[in-house]
């Protein structure tokens, strides 16, 4: 499947989140205007975690990716960069003597699960944390009570960070807080602060098809406003002193979801390489400001490579770009996987921007009143029934038909919620799993009828018709046996439907 449109803006919008996050470690104003690094470090740089979040959920957290097994895959792929990280600063973190303090062990078991074992390391296990909690609430409770509960915990979080001085005011409220910072340090981790951003980016996956036909500048207006908002709501807060930490403000939400959206209205494919490499600069970048440092020291740069802050932040900039380059050619080097695809004789490659074009000019021939249902049995004819299915919806089709129960489970997990219609023949037993699906159920003849109305699970069908194909469906003489499938009292018929066998001539 050629990638579809929208995620060019994501990827490329990764390299500037990295660099901010760069910019928060290095201060590259502080040699000029204390002002003007803190607007720059504390406010809008605070825009990039989020959006790494978001990003995440977008493609993990949609409606249209119920499986379980993208969510091992992620949690897999995350918990093994972590142990990398871990190993990776753990030579930084035995100089400074982070395992000699008093309770050390204590610290690190509460630094692994939540603030991580070094400073830029928290953003691995909160998307762990914070992307299973969005994906279980998702699925068990819908986007709009998933939003709920997720804003709730942020507003939670709110009250320990840039509010604390708000939650502070009230003894009980400072007391309870207090506990939860002995437990999991700053709220800004994987419990409070993240999955709201990840069932955000899930929401735009899932609702993408409806807005992305607009124009963008609402969503570019919508965003500056929130912007202004949130430097206000910073500038007020610093002064009145409330904030613990200044991870999190109410308006950076808002801010993050017009911004999203608005980078997804920028067309084109993936940038598979912006994304290795804006994750590789988060990585290593420490360890290049150490490496700026040293070399500086050695060299007799100081005073422009590091009392130059401007500099310093070019210089490690580049030097984590270039690591981080290195690092993503060398992890291509590796040997294919043993039984892995290979593309050297054949492959299937569909235009999903054609796919969802040709749907739509199907529907819009069609005489009012009547509707397209898309096949996708069989993987959709090979040629992906996730990646089909999904595509069609989005493009407008309500209505889908598949040969198996099975397959039509498949699409319910996928997302799929139109219409699912099973043109193939379902043992009766499983009369309970059609119901629980919403599936739909051919009957392809009486006594099947019958059979599956004896289960009394009620049940939407499709009565069958055979007008010639003799293959399946209730003759179509048999007016009587018709009427009674159209009767049966368990069974609502909400479609007929035969296969003609001559379809493109004269029948004799």
């Amino acid at each position: 499947m050629k990638a579809a449109e929208g995620f060019r803006g994501i990827d490329g919008f990764r390299l500037a989140a990295a660099a901010m996050v760069v910019a928060l470690h290095t201060s590259p104003l502080a040699s000029y205007s204390a002002g003007a690094d803190w607007f720059l470090t504390r406010v809008l740089c605070r825009l990039a975690v989020p959006f790494f979040f978001t990003a995440s959920g977008f493609f993990l957290v949609s409606r249209y990716q119920k499986d379980a097994g993208r969510l091992r895959r992620f949690l897999k792929k995350t918990a093994a960069l972590y142990g990398v990280g871990m190993l990776l600063y753990l030579p930084l973190n035995l100089y400074s003597g982070a395992f000699a303090r008093q309770n050390g062990l204590l610290r690190f078991l509460r630094s692994a699960v939540f603030e991580g074992t070094f400073y830029h390391l928290w953003y691995l296990p909160a998307a762990l944390l914070g992307g299973s909690i969005a994906y279980f609430a998702v699925w068990r409770l819908g986007y709009r009570r998933a939003f709920l509960a997720a804003g709730a915990l942020y507003v939670l979080g709110l009250l320990g960070d840039s509010y604390f001085g708000l939650a502070a005011q009230s003894p009980l409220l400072r007391r309870l807080y207090s506990q939860v910072f002995l437990l999991c340090g700053p709220t800004r981790n994987g419990l409070f602060f993240a999955p709201l951003f990840f069932v955000l980016g899930g929401w735009c996956a899932g609702s993408k098809q409806g807005w992305q036909k607009k124009g963008a500048a609402g969503d570019v207006c919508a965003f500056l406003l929130c912007f202004l908002l949130m430097a206000a709501e910073a500038v007020l807060l610093r002064a009145l002193g409330w904030p613990r930490q200044d991870s999190m403000l109410a308006f950076l939400p808002p801010c993050v979801l017009f911004l999203f959206r608005a980078l997804c209205r920028i067309p084109g494919g993936r940038l598979a390489w912006a994304g290795s490499l804006s994750r590789n600069v988060y990585l290593l970048h420490p360890w290049v400001i150490v490496a700026v440092r040293a070399a500086a020291r050695l060299l007799g740069l100081w005073r422009l490579l590091v009392e130059n802050s401007a500099a310093h932040f070019l210089a490690v900039c580049l030097g984590s770009a270039a690591g981080g380059a290195v690092a993503a050619v060398f992890s291509k080097l590796r040997p294919p996987r043993k039984g892995s695809a290979s593309r050297e004789r054949a492959w299937v490659e569909v235009n999903l921007k054609n796919l969802a074009h040709n749907a739509r000019a199907l529907q819009s021939a069609l005489p009012q009143g009547c509707a397209l249902m898309a096949v996708v049995k069989a993987e959709a004819y090979g040629h992906g029934g996730f990646e089909t299915a999904v595509c069609l919806e989005r493009a407008g089709v309500t209505a889908f038909a598949v040969a198996t129960i099975d397959e039509g489970i498949a699409l319910r997990r996928y997302g799929i919620r139109g219409e699912i219609l099973v043109l193939g023949v379902t043992d009766v037993g499983r009369a309970k799993e059609l119901r629980r699906y919403g599936l739909a159920q051919t009957l392809p003849s009486l006594d099947y009828a019958r059979a599956l109305d004896a289960q009394k699970a009620p049940l939407k069908v499709h009565v069958k018709i055979d007008t010639g194909m003799h293959r399946l469906g209730i003759d179509s003489r048999d007016l009587a046996g018709v009427r009674e499938a159209l009767s049966l009292r368990h069974l609502t018929a909400v479609g007929i439907y035969t296969h003609l066998c001559c379809a493109d001539g004269q029948t004799p």
